[in-house]
């Protein structure tokens, strides 16, 4: 349980067949003089740190229904919250593969400490684990002329020096620092897609995983970043403000204005972290050449999520399909299908075949979409919601809202195929049907019955129209 590191001595705990270490500072606390700045190293210890528990929450965004059904809110928050935790089986371990996960939430909400993310029975696999905070919402991501420097992603910036961190004190926990994935979901694997396309993350990772991860969103230029932000601080009464005095305002209350991820505002194409829109960069093969396993659930926005957040989604149908608004119905053989999937598609399952298929030119990738979900869930709403891949990766079904009598087996075979991939860049293992790459348009379906390769998608089609709707647009 006593692990020594670089910066001092950790005192952890074991439970669950696993050992772990929680509240693991990093970075220096982003306060100060180092708000709106690049993550510093931290401050060295002296004596024994207890790390039995998880350090507190980045401070969260704006509060919404939508967000609250997706995600649970952390009350334990504050402005210095750059810890990590590591998990790892008992025992004499070393060389172990590693998997950095990056948490969702609309770049707004979530923590690393949730539990689902901190699975004993995913770490039993042979992995060693690594959960992260990164700063959220407007101390995350914010840009202002009175800020010096080319960098406004400084959520991303915190997840690239947590990888540092791998990187160097990892071998202490039995982990292969030559051996990491990062894999995350929604914001999540947003963040993963734009680690990819960010020139800043050179070697600090083998292997990537996004899980409905968008992929085509806009992304604000740094310039319109500066105006917007501009705009936003004359909100908070610091109209012509220099760095200090934007410094010294209140850190809930620069957290109480949103980003919106959907519409651009988040990442923001900055030149230090993000060069250009992550489909750009992958359109352009300049994107990483890792191996990379993409893909989404089969309903991830219902209109009742739409609603629930203050949403017409006729409306917004109408205003996405625009002039292709008839075509669009035709390829989706209907306006019942059509009405169902749409939003989905448009923002997460056209993206991530687009990924796939730039990205498998390249380097071994592969392509899924999870449609497992429970039959009431399948009545109410007609598929597999967002975020509900989450507890079948990490192997915690058991007490979850939307488990059913066959979860514990998925889940199995699904947490198998995601430790493999880590372990081996190939997600195939024995017991389940191989997985086969996206290089020849195929892609794996993880069902109610279980894993099924598809050769010809039901829905090229409308993903087709999709598509052809981006490319009208570009």
């Amino acid at each position: 349980m006593v692990v020594e590191i670089a910066d001092g001595v950790l005192h952890g705990t074991t439970h669950d067949g696993i050992l772990s270490w929680g509240g693991i500072p990093y970075a220096a606390p982003p306060v100060g003089d180092l708000r709106w700045a690049e993550p510093q190293p931290p401050e060295p210890w002296e004596g024994e740190r207890d790390a039995t528990r998880f350090g507190d929450a980045c401070l969260q965004g704006p509060e919404s229904a939508l967000g609250e059904s997706l995600i649970k809110i952390t009350e334990d928050t504050d402005e210095d919250c750059l810890f990590l935790n590591v998990h790892r089986p008992l025992g004499d371990v070393e060389d172990l593969p590693v998997m950095v996960w990056i948490h969702g939430g609309s770049f707004l909400h979530g923590a690393g400490s949730q539990p689902t993310y901190n699975s004993p029975d995913l770490v039993q696999r042979g992995v060693v684990l690594v959960t992260i905070n990164y700063r959220l919402g407007r101390l995350g991501f914010f840009a202002h002329p009175a800020l010096e420097g080319d960098v406004a992603n400084f959520g991303l910036l915190d997840q690239v020096a947590a990888l540092e961190w791998v990187r160097d004190n990892v071998a202490d926990f039995g982990g292969d620092p030559d051996n990491v994935t990062i894999f995350g979901e929604s914001a999540g694997g947003a963040s993963v897609n734009a680690l990819m396309a960010s020139p800043r993350t050179d070697g600090l990772y083998a292997r990537a995983i996004s899980q409905s991860g968008l992929g085509r969103e806009r992304s604000q230029s740094l310039d319109d970043a500066r105006a917007t932000g501009e705009k936003v601080a004359a909100g908070w009464g610091a109209k012509n403000a220099d760095a200090a005095d934007l410094r010294a305002l209140d850190a809930a209350e620069v957290m109480d204005t949103g980003l919106n991820l959907l519409r651009g505002e988040v990442p923001i194409v900055d030149g230090g972290v993000l060069p250009a829109p992550v489909s750009e960069v992958f359109a352009a093969g300049d994107e990483a050449d890792v191996p990379y396993l993409v893909g989404t659930t089969d309903l991830e926005i219902p209109d009742t999520a739409l609603v629930t957040s203050g949403q017409d989604p006729d409306a917004l149908r109408r205003e996405i399909a625009a002039d292709g608004y008839d075509e669009a119905v035709a390829a989706y053989g209907g306006e019942e299908e059509f009405g169902l999937h749409f939003f989905s598609d448009v923002i997460f399952t056209e993206p991530a075949r687009f990924l796939a298929t730039a990205h498998a030119e390249r380097a071994p990738t592969y392509l899924y979409r999870f449609s497992i979900a429970a039959p009431a869930i399948v009545d109410a709403l007609g598929g597999a919601f967002h975020a509900s891949e989450i507890p079948y990766v990490f192997d915690a079904t058991e007490g979850q809202r939307f488990s059913f009598d066959e979860s514990p087996a998925l889940a199995d075979t699904i947490s198998d195929y995601w430790v493999s991939f880590a372990t081996g860049s190939d997600p195939s293992h024995d017991g389940a049907p191989a997985w086969p790459t996206a290089a020849d348009g195929t892609f794996l379906e993880l069902t109610v019955d279980g894993p099924v390769a598809v050769t010809d998608d039901p829905w090229r089609a409308r993903l087709d129209a999709v598509q052809k709707g981006y490319e009208s647009r570009s």
